[in-house]
């Protein structure tokens, strides 16, 4: 009995520690455009897990204003595919809360982002650009640029 609970024990943790190995945390600073143009500032965290060495998912928690009457946060679920040596194509789906001149408004949004993945050791540092389209928003189409930065472990 003794060898099968040692056994399970170190399976367990021998799975949990792989596990725990492709998983990387991280945040993001950009400059996003609205549908008119306006420039935003936004910045965003995100938590991933690699579960193929070519394909990964996560959660990522966005914050953008225009630092005058706007503010949004997004919390989104994304998937992403590196189909070769550090690019990555990300598509993503959440929700956006809007607070424009303190009335709060709730659009679905999908959207991607394709960008590189520059790594060195556990840190990494990736440029990108992404796109958004909240529905029913009255600017649905959003686009940004900028770079993000994290930790794998």
């Amino acid at each position: 009995m003794t060898r099968k609970i040692s056994l399970f024990i170190s399976i367990f943790l021998l799975i949990g520690f792989q596990t725990f190995a492709n998983i990387s945390t991280g945040g993001s600073i950009d400059v996003n455009f609205g549908s008119d143009n306006k420039p935003m500032g936004t910045g965003s965290w995100n938590l991933e897990y690699k579960f193929l060495s070519f394909a990964s998912a996560g959660v990522k928690l966005s914050g953008q204003s225009n630092f005058e009457n706007t503010f949004a946060l997004t919390p989104t679920a994304f998937a992403r595919l590196y189909p070769f040596s550090g690019a990555f194509v990300e598509v993503n789906i959440g929700g956006k809360f809007n607070w424009i001149n303190k009335s709060l408004k709730k659009n679905l949004t999908m959207g991607g982002s394709v960008g590189w993945r520059i790594t060195s050791g556990h840190t990494y540092i990736e440029p990108k650009f992404s796109f958004d389209y909240a529905f029913g928003s009255k600017e649905p189409f959003t686009w940004s640029g900028g770079v993000g930065a994290g930790y794998s472990f």
